[in-house]
C-alpha cells in the first residue's frame, strides 16, 4: 500500500457563518487559497476543522463539498473521531466514498477509554475502510494515551495502519521506529516544535499554522528533508514571534481573522470560541504593518 500521508500537510479550517452555520460556498475559494500557495495535501475535519462542533451529516457533507472543489489537486485526509464507534464508521465509510486518500482517526474525546476500548474502537473503523490510516494519538485532548503495545497489535492486524500523528510523549517516536521500522510515518502537530521533533525522528507535520504561513511552515519542512537543520532552525526562529502571538491569544481564532484579513472566507468558529477583540486584532495586525 502507498503512504499518502506526506511530510508536510495543513489541517484545513471549517468556514462557518456568523449565525454558526456551516458554510459551503465558502469551501471553494478556501481550496483556491490553498491552491495557490501549494499546499500539497488538507486534513479535513481535525481539530483546527472544529470536528466536535459539528453533526455527522454535516462533516460528511464538507467531506464531500471540499472534494467536489479539490478535485484531484491536493491529497486529502479524513478527520475521523466520534464519541461513538457507530459515529466514528459512518465517517470513515463517507471519507471513502467521498474518494480521500486517507483517514487520520482519532480517538474519542473525554471518555478516557482504556486501551481494550481503544483496540476495538480503531478495529470496527479498520474493518469497515480500505483506505491507509494514521492513528492520531492526542492526549491533551482525548484524555487518553494509546500505549506501545496497542499500537503495535493494531499495526500487525491491520496492515492498512501506516502511520501515527504524534501529539502526546514526543519521546516514543524512537520505540515506534525501533518497533515499526524507518517506513512507518510519524508525524507531529507542533509547528513551533518542528526542528526539535525532526531530530527525535518525526517524518513531517499535519500543520495548524500552515493555514496562515503555507509557504513558510513548507520550506522548513524542505529544509529538514535535505539536512539543512541549521537553516531549518532559522526560518523557524523568524516566525517563532508570531507564532507565540497567535498561540496566545487562541489559535484557531486567530487564523480564522489572519485568513478573513487576507480576504480569504474563513469565517469565525463556532461558539463558545469567540472573535478577536480590539486589543487582539491590534497585536495581530501588527503582522502585516
Amino acid at each position: 500500500m502507498k503512504n499518502p500521508f506526506l511530510e508536510f500537510s495543513v489541517a484545513m479550517v471549517t468556514p462557518f457563518t456568523y449565525e454558526g452555520q456551516l458554510n459551503l460556498a465558502s469551501i471553494p475559494p478556501l481550496i483556491n487559497y490553498y491552491k495557490k500557495n501549494n499546499v500539497p495535501s488538507l486534513l479535513i475535519s481535525g481539530s483546527t476543522g472544529e470536528q466536535h462542533s459539528m453533526t455527522i451529516e454535516e462533516r460528511i457533507t464538507l467531506y464531500n463539498k471540499v472534494k467536489e472543489a479539490a478535485q484531484d489537486n491536493f491529497l486529502l485526509y479524513g478527520g475521523v473521531a466520534a464519541v461513538q464507534t457507530k459515529d466514528a464508521i459512518a465517517l470513515a465509510i463517507a471519507a471513502e466514498e467521498a474518494g480521500f486518500n486517507g483517514i487520520m482517526l482519532g480517538f474519542p474525546p473525554y471518555l478516557r477509554i482504556n486501551q481494550e476500548e481503544a483496540f476495538n474502537y480503531a478495529a470496527r473503523i479498520c474493518s469497515n475502510t480500505s483506505l491507509p490510516i494514521m492513528l492520531y494519538n492526542n492526549p491533551p485532548r482525548t484524555g487518553f494515551t494509546l500505549n506501545m503495545d496497542t499500537l503495535l497489535k493494531l499495526v500487525k492486524q491491520f496492515p492498512q495502519i501506516i502511520a501515527l500523528k504524534e501529539a502526546g510523549d514526543r519521546a516514543t517516536v524512537k520505540l515506534v521506529k525501533e518497533n515499526l521500522g524507518s517506513e512507518f510515518i510519524v508525524l507531529t502537530g507542533s509547528d513551533q516544535t518542528i526542528v526539535e521533533d525532526a531530530e527525535l525522528g518525526f517524518n513531517g507535520i499535519s500543520s495548524v499554522l500552515g493555514n496562515v504561513f503555507p509557504n513558510e511552515i513548507h520550506e522548513i519542512v524542505a529544509q529538514i528533508k535535505f539536512g539543512n537543520i541549521n537553516e531549518a532552525k532559522e526560518l523557524i526562529s523568524k516566525l517563532s514571534p508570531n507564532m507565540k502571538t497567535i498561540t496566545e491569544i487562541g489559535t484557531l481564532r486567530a487564523i480564522k481573522y489572519i485568513l478573513e484579513k487576507q480576504n480569504v472566507p474563513a469565517g469565525i468558529c463556532r461558539e463558545p470560541i469567540s472573535v478577536l477583540n480590539k486589543e487582539e486584532q491590534i497585536k495581530i495586525d501588527g503582522f502585516f504593518e
